[in-house]
């Protein structure tokens, strides 16, 4: 259940999670786990009687899911997009009220990075945002953004980088941008300078 499913994938959730009703099924567009949490934007709902025998109902934690997908309509503001000429001005003349984050795992920073970014690697710490100031400074080295900050998130080709700014929306950060051509844009428009 780490893994993001397709649109309106259905997915047994009596194997998935204690605590929800045997024999409810998830319709989702998005679903993901993070630390034992399902995040996504989903829908319960029950088969026919005839599906299941022997269910026994318990409480099912509406909680239990959030949403991830960003859109005037659910409440999220969608994110600002980046072009490679907004992030060259950021990293040359660095902006308080924003903050250019590297979702690639260490291993792919070391190959270089974009000046000025921090490294918050999605895959191997999608909680990172999650975590108290305290954790946050001890697990990565350095302060934990404000939420009152606009975090622009930027990978390799830019799709873990739309996944942690859909993800940040849920730990409370309004304030989210996307650089869709990533680290693979910066590159090749770098190179081309030269």
């Amino acid at each position: 259940m780490s893994s993001i499913l397709s649109r309106f994938t259905r997915v047994n959730l009596r194997s998935v999670e204690r605590g929800v009703e045997r024999g409810v099924w998830l319709r989702a567009a998005r679903l993901y786990s993070v630390n034992g949490t399902f995040f996504g934007r989903a829908v319960l709902q029950r088969p026919k009687a005839e599906s299941f025998r022997n269910t026994t109902p318990e409480v099912i934690r509406p909680t239990l899911f959030r949403r991830s997908q960003s859109s005037e309509t659910d409440g999220f503001a969608p994110p600002s997009i980046y072009n490679y000429e907004d992030i060259k001005k950021l990293s040359l003349n660095p902006e308080k009220d924003k903050i250019l984050v590297d979702v690639r795992e260490p291993a792919e920073v070391d190959q270089g990075f974009i000046p000025t970014a921090i490294n918050i690697p999605y895959k191997s710490a999608p909680h990172a945002l999650s975590l108290s100031e305290e954790a946050f400074e001890e697990q990565f080295g350095f302060q934990k953004p404000s939420k009152e900050k606009e975090l622009i998130f930027y990978c390799l080709g830019g799709v873990r980088s739309n996944y942690a700014q859909e993800l940040a929306g849920n730990f409370g950060y309004d304030k989210r941008g996307n650089y869709p051509g990533s680290w693979e844009d910066w590159l090749q428009k770098e190179n081309s300078r030269k």
